[in-house]
């Protein structure tokens, strides 16, 4: 049988600010960025709603892109919410959030998603971890606890996001201890993503299980380098019907 593909983005969008964090446009390019590019899976980041419901970024990017729409707080303030947001082409049949902070500051979230796909159900874990290694050690823990309780191990699995990983410390630990791969392969040749002007650091990552992939890509250059301060990462996920 002819095998069934998906093309992954996984970005964080600062809350549509921009590179600099201060631009008042930078959203409406996301949102038709994200349209230009075609992806069938969407991994969101620091998607912000305003507190009166007007705008809410969520929202707006189902309807550029014609996926439905999955979201979750992490972060709630005076003028309203983010966190992470998943948009796909296919319907979720489960979606739950998973508060994952490790402190009443630093609020973060993995939003799980659990997606009827041609090939079979295909597991999606959206995630942003902590700024410092002890709390991205203790959310990968985090992570296994909900991939053991909802992740049955011939299932398709992707994890997805932005890990924070400054020091590339927790590419082995998540490995391991998640039994996924990395979609971009050897972590020495991976993407680096932050600042998107001048990127130095591995901020993002795919991980994935019973899962082939092709074609990974770093999506850099315009519009992207001023549409936030991450590069997305991009990838095409393959499975045999018949598995």
């Amino acid at each position: 049988m002819a095998n069934f593909t998906l093309r992954l983005v996984t970005y964080n969008i600062r809350k549509g600010k921009g590179a600099s964090g201060r631009s008042r446009t930078a959203f409406h390019g996301v949102s038709q960025a994200l349209r230009d590019h075609g992806a069938d899976l969407v991994l969101v980041q620091e998607a912000f709603h305003t507190r009166d419901d007007d705008h809410h970024q969520s929202n707006e990017l189902a309807d550029a892109l014609g996926l439905h729409e999955y979201n979750a707080p992490n972060k709630r303030r005076q003028d309203g919410h983010h966190g992470n947001t998943t948009l796909s082409r296919h319907r979720a049949l489960e979606v739950s959030n998973f508060d994952i902070s490790t402190n009443p500051i630093e609020r973060r979230g993995a939003l799980y998603v659990k997606l009827d796909t041609p090939s079979g159900f295909v597991h999606v874990i959206n995630v942003h971890l902590g700024l410092n290694q002890g709390q991205r050690r203790r959310q990968v823990r985090s992570l296994a606890d909900i991939v053991d309780s909802r992740v049955p191990q011939n299932d398709a699995l992707v994890i997805a996001g932005d890990f924070n990983d400054w020091n590339e410390r927790m590419d082995a630990v998540v490995r391991k201890r998640l039994e996924v791969r990395n979609a971009f392969g050897d972590l020495a040749d991976a993407p680096r993503t932050w600042p998107a002007p001048r990127p130095v650091f591995k901020l993002d990552r795919v991980y994935v299980r019973n899962l082939k992939t092709r074609g990974p890509e770093l999506l850099r250059g315009e519009p992207w380098r001023e549409l936030s301060d991450h590069l997305p990462l991009a990838v095409t996920l393959e499975r045999s019907k018949s598995e």
